[in-house]
């Protein structure tokens, strides 16, 4: 890493509050803590109450934090597809009132680019040299493929945005080395433009452990019975209903494993029901991060499903947390992604088929009762050679020197 401090702008929709932790927040962190200033444009996209903006310190990160607005009026429909368009602007107008865009050498933002589009191209016309986009999913292939946008022109129009800010940006960072190939077949971008991959990251400490028994009985949870876990989002993409068809099996076959649920989302409603009607499925509410910690730890085996029919390659980050507590994963993952070369290599779990409910059980059970001291060593050694934030830095640094290069040589 260069000793030259660079000025970094993040463009987000997501990042932690004081005290909790996120993947961004700690790319940031990681960043100013190596010397670098960093700045974060923060639209609180979950958070519909049309606050005024705001500026806060996190460390020794700067984040404005923007609310969003939207013709709530008009419709559900319309609503999110005004959200879009009016919060960029607005988070665009609030951007130039508080911060100097032309001392900055590079803009990060993630997909979708659609969210931050009026700041993006802000920053283009600020010529900002480093244009950098993360992308954690194909906006908006796979919220297509999972139901979340309807075909015809709403997808076509937001597909045609997506593509015209991706090819504005010096530098496009995929999740797996897989999806490079996936990027380049799906979207129209420049020939040259430079498209690199980095594994997603977490913090690497491991959390302090409380009573596994104490907490099992305060949540309602077996105090013997192995415990197979997942813990998140709990909303279409997920792989949710494959788990819950596992639960199943497992109750037809007089197996001892129960299966928890633990977070928010569209389908916590109906996992909730199925709690209530089935003896080996519970549910969990979201809570703060350290218990939720706390709750995968009383675990015995992680679980981890994407669905049947999504063409791009995904990447579970769910899955740094289960390593973090030493559990071993079982994955239901599209057929040739990179995901499971690690999982395979570092001996952390394994794959099953898309839809094949019983051997996710099977697996599941196995891995929960097998005994196995060597797996928190293997488990520490992936943590630091895959998933440590520094790797993400190092490529967020070499994308920045790599566009002023380039920039300083076409002058």
């Amino acid at each position: 890493m260069r000793s030259e401090a660079l000025r970094i702008l993040f463009l987000t929709t997501i990042y932690p509050a004081p005290g909790d932790s996120y993947m961004i927040g700690d790319l940031a962190q990681d960043l100013a803590d190596s010397g670098h200033h960093v700045d974060v444009l923060h639209i609180v996209w979950k958070d519909d109450s049309e606050k005024p903006s705001a500026l806060r310190y996190d460390g020794r990160v700067c984040v404005l934090d923007v609310y969003p607005r939207g013709l709530a009026h008009l419709g559900r429909l319309v609503y999110r597809m005004s959200k879009f368009l009016i919060t960029s602007r607005q988070a665009a107008k609030v951007l130039t009132e508080q911060l100097d865009l032309s001392v900055y050498d590079a803009v990060v933002a993630w997909t979708p680019a659609l969210t931050v589009a009026s700041p993006f191209r802000l920053a283009r016309r600020a010529k900002i040299p480093a244009r950098l986009l993360f992308i954690f999913d194909f906006f908006p292939i796979h919220h297509r493929e999972i139901g979340m946008i309807p075909r015809g022109p709403v997808y076509a129009l937001a597909k045609r945005m997506e593509e015209s800010l991706m090819r504005n940006c010096t530098t496009l960072i995929c999740n797996l080395p897989s999806n490079i190939d996936y990027l380049r077949s799906r979207y129209r971008l420049q020939i040259d433009q430079d498209i690199v991959s980095t594994p997603l990251w977490s913090a690497m400490d491991t959390p302090p452990s409380s009573s596994p028994n104490a907490l099992r009985e305060r949540l309602g949870l077996p105090n013997e019975a192995p415990l197979a876990l997942f813990g998140g989002q709990l909303v279409e993409g997920r792989g949710i209903e494959q788990m819950l068809e596992a639960a199943s099996c497992a109750e037809t076959a007089g197996s001892p494993l129960s299966f928890v649920f633990m977070g928010g989302g569209r389908l916590a409603a109906e996992v909730a029901r199925e709690a209530s009607q089935r003896s080996n499925v519970f549910y969990v509410p979201p809570a703060s991060r350290d218990e939720y910690l706390d709750v995968i730890g009383s675990c015995d085996v992680g679980l981890v499903a994407t669905v049947p029919g999504v063409s791009s390659y995904s990447f579970p980050t769910k899955t740094i947390d289960y390593l973090r507590v030493n559990l071993p994963v079982v994955a239901a993952v599209e057929e040739g992604s990179d995901y499971l070369e690690i999982l395979y290599k570092y001996r952390l779990g394994v794959g099953v088929k898309f839809g094949d409910s019983e051997s996710f059980f099977r697996a599941a059970e196995r891995l929960a009762t097998a005994k196995d001291d060597t797996l928190p060593l293997r488990a520490r050694q992936c943590l630091d050679e895959v998933f440590h934030v520094r790797h993400a830095s190092k490529t967020v640094i070499d994308a920045i020197e790599r566009a002023k290069y380039a920039k300083g040589t076409d002058q």
